[in-house]
């Protein structure tokens, strides 16, 4: 099993071996996979692995026209953020504005970007039968936004029923892998 370190650095994967000249092997560490959490938005280089895991949250990857430099954020909540909330990237218009300032500290026109949108699963609460789900705004949310930047945006794995879902992102190698995972049913 590999190590985890803390939160906002890397999760190391597996080893890689590397065959050496004189036919003796070494093992140097892979790339590292950023594991990022809600509220979170990174910005890296290509070939850097970014993932998180979702339920009715939402995650937007951009990356550049030419694959070099791509961002991911994971925002829950599709409202304007609360008063003194201003920073806080766990709502989408400022983890968007986040990742927009990322982008541009860069060098990227995140307008020129391409988008991918993952997640928005109608997680079960009670009492709100027949209202929209959280995952189903958010991702309302996320079409309405990138729609009026005038980002192409792709949807990998949005909506739907309750389960949660494994987000694995490698910048440069195009739209993220998006593993469904089922809800364990609680009797």
């Amino acid at each position: 099993m590999s190590p985890t370190l803390p939160m906002k650095t890397a999760t190391l994967s597996r080893d890689r071996l590397c065959a050496q000249p004189d036919g003796a092997v070494a093992v140097t560490p892979a790339a590292p996979t950023l594991v990022i959490h809600p509220g979170d938005v990174v910005c890296v280089n290509e070939g850097t692995a970014v993932q998180t895991l979702l339920g009715s949250c939402v995650a937007i990857c951009m990356v550049d026209v030419a694959h070099t430099v791509g961002a991911m954020c994971h925002y829950v909540h599709c409202a304007s953020p609360r008063p003194g909330h201003h920073k806080d990237a766990t709502f989408a218009e400022v983890a968007m504005q986040r990742m927009f300032a990322e982008l541009r500290s860069r060098g990227v026109d995140p307008l020129a970007c391409e988008a991918y949108v993952c997640g928005g699963g109608a997680m079960r609460l009670q009492g709100l039968e027949g209202a929209p789900s959280v995952g189903s705004r958010n991702v309302v949310w996320a079409r309405q936004f990138l729609l009026a930047q005038g980002v192409l945006a792709h949807e990998v794995s949005v909506g739907g029923g309750a389960c949660y879902r494994k987000v694995h992102w490698r910048v440069g190698q195009g739209a993220p892998v998006v593993r469904v995972l089922p809800i364990e049913e609680s009797r």
